[in-house]
């Protein structure tokens, strides 16, 4: 009865998406190359001076937002399988001249990656480059430190809070596009819109934003998860 109802609900949904081709909008044929479209007209259509970011943003922001899915459903996958029972936490660092140095790099590479962030439709970066420098601080805070200490300093519910702050940014910017010009994730112009501008490009620079803290957050999550795991393991082993 159960196999019946799931190859039923199977049937329906296939049928449900086959019909939905026929609503999809018209789009405009390109004659010439994609390529030689986004360069020419990459910058008047979008208002991004980095034309990749133009591209992952705005041309197919559709496919970066599945990219992000799938970061968001590795760290729930992770975090629900190593998140069975509590895991003690390690006190151990390295040494007093590794941790004072790192303390003195750290506010320093923090910013560099909301530099990456905030300016990727201005110059070479974005949300997730922006993402992997903020999530490599809390990595090395564990691995000079000791997980106890980015534990206290940085929890995984603040982690959480951060990671599904930038994914519902992402969904709420999308619903945006959706009223103002009828298509999820169109790029709308909300404020000043004039090239070369930190706020100009539309909506791709809260795109960057939001995927930089979802990124950066989440890495950090599957970070942690991971090194508590092993740390139990190796305390088993001795």
């Amino acid at each position: 009865m159960k196999n019946s109802i799931v190859i039923l609900l199977l049937i329906l949904l296939s049928a449900l998406l086959i019909f939905s081709f026929d609503f999809i909008p018209e789009q405009e044929i390109v004659v010439d190359s994609t390529a030689e479209h986004i360069i020419t007209k990459g910058l008047q259509e979008t208002g991004s001076l980095n034309l990749v970011t133009a591209i992952l943003y705005d041309y197919r922001a559709f496919d970066s937002m599945g990219e992000s899915t799938v970061i968001f459903a590795t760290v729930s996958a992770i975090v629900l399988l190593l998140s069975f029972k509590t895991l003690p936490v390690s006190s151990q660092g390295l040494s007093f001249i590794v941790k004072n140095t790192f303390g003195f790099l750290a506010p320093f590479i923090f910013l560099f990656g909301l530099y990456v962030i905030t300016h990727g439709h201005l110059s070479p970066g974005g949300g997730f480059q922006g993402g992997v420098i903020l999530g490599t601080i809390s990595i090395i805070l564990s691995i000079v430190y000791g997980s106890a200490y980015d534990y206290r300093k940085y929890p995984p519910k603040t982690k959480t809070l951060l990671e599904t702050g930038g994914a519902l940014l992402f969904l709420f910017i999308g619903g945006l596009g959706l009223v103002l010009k009828g298509h999820f994730l169109a790029n709308v112009n909300p404020l000043i819109n004039e090239p070369g501008r930190l706020i100009s490009a539309g909506v791709i620079p809260y795109i960057n934003i939001g995927i930089g803290f979802k990124i950066g957050a989440g890495l950090a999550i599957i970070f942690y998860s991971m090194i508590q795991k092993t740390y139990v393991e190796e305390e088993l082993k001795s």
